[in-house]
C-alpha cells in the first residue's frame, strides 16, 4: 500500500514514516492491554471510521507491529495483538504519553472528552520494574469517572484491563481523570493526592502501598529535566 514519506535517512522520520499518520499510534495504544477483537478497536476509537480502522491495521501488519490470531471455540474470533516490534514501540510511547500528561492535561476534562481507565493505568504500569513488587499474586480495581481498569500482578509480570476485576480485588481505588492525569503528569503525587481525598483506597492497602511508591519514584524520575551536557561531561 502507498503512503506519504518523509524520505529522510533518520530514525525519527522513518518512524513517523511507520506511525506518524492520524489514529495510528492510539490502535498501538489500545492493543498495549493485550488482543483485541476487530469490534473492540472500533468501540474504543469511536471517530476513526471502519475503512480507516481497518487500513491502518493493514499498515501496523505490514510493517510488523501488530499480527492477527485466531482464537479457538468458544471464543472462535479473530483478533489483533503486538508484535515483540509493537511492544518496544509501546515502550517508546510512554514518555510521550507522560510528556502529554505533564503539559497538556493541566485543565479539568470536558464533558466532550472521552475516557478509559486503561488508558493512564497501562502507562503506569509498563514504566516499572514489576518484578520489584516480588512473587506475590493481586489484583486492584481502579474506578475512575465512569470508567473502570483492573490490574493484576502476578510472579514478575503485570497486566492491565478494561472493565472490571475478576473476583473480588485485594483492593478498589477510586478518583477522578483529571486526579490521574495531574498524578501521571507529576503535577501531584500519589500520597499527597490521598491526603487530600482525590484518591480513595477500599480494601488491603499493604502491596498497593509498595506499588504506589514505585509509581511516584518512576513519576519523579520521568518529569525531572536533566541538565546539560557540556564539553566537559562528553570528554568523559
Amino acid at each position: 500500500m502507498s503512503r506519504r514519506s518523509y524520505e529522510q535517512f533518520c530514525g525519527l522520520s522513518r518512524a513517523l514514516d511507520v506511525v506518524g499518520e492520524r489514529w495510528t499510534l492510539l490502535v498501538v495504544r489500545e492493543l498495549m492491554s493485550g488482543p483485541k477483537r476487530y469490534s473492540d478497536l472500533a468501540e474504543s476509537l469511536r471517530g476513526i471510521g471502519t475503512s480507516l480502522l481497518a487500513t491502518r491495521l493493514k499498515q501496523l501488519e505490514a510493517d510488523g507491529v501488530v499480527e492477527r490470531r485466531y482464537l479457538r471455540p468458544p471464543a472462535a474470533s479473530t483478533v489483533y495483538e503486538l508484535t515483540e516490534t509493537g511492544q518496544e514501540l509501546a515502550d517508546a510511547l510512554v514518555p510521550l504519553a507522560l510528556w502529554g500528561a505533564r503539559h497538556h492535561t493541566a485543565q479539568d476534562r470536558e464533558p466532550t472528552q472521552r475516557f478509559q481507565a486503561e488508558w493512564t493505568l497501562q502507562f503506569l504500569v509498563r514504566m516499572l520494574d514489576v518484578e520489584a513488587l516480588g512473587a506475590g499474586r493481586s489484583t486492584y480495581e481502579f474506578r475512575v469517572d465512569d470508567s473502570v481498569a483492573s490490574l493484576s500482578i502476578a510472579d514478575g509480570a503485570s497486566e492491565v484491563r478494561a472493565g472490571r476485576a475478576t473476583g473480588d480485588p485485594d483492593a478498589v481505588v477510586v478518583t477522578d481523570a483529571s486526579t490521574m492525569a495531574a498524578i501521571a503528569g507529576g503535577r501531584i503525587g500519589v500520597v499527597e493526592a490521598l491526603e487530600r481525598g482525590l484518591v480513595e483506597i477500599e480494601g488491603d492497602t499493604t502491596h498497593l502501598g509498595e506499588l504506589f511508591v514505585l509509581v511516584q519514584a518512576r513519576l519523579d524520575s520521568a518529569h525531572r529535566r536533566p541538565g546539560p551536557v557540556v564539553a566537559a561531561d562528553r570528554a568523559h
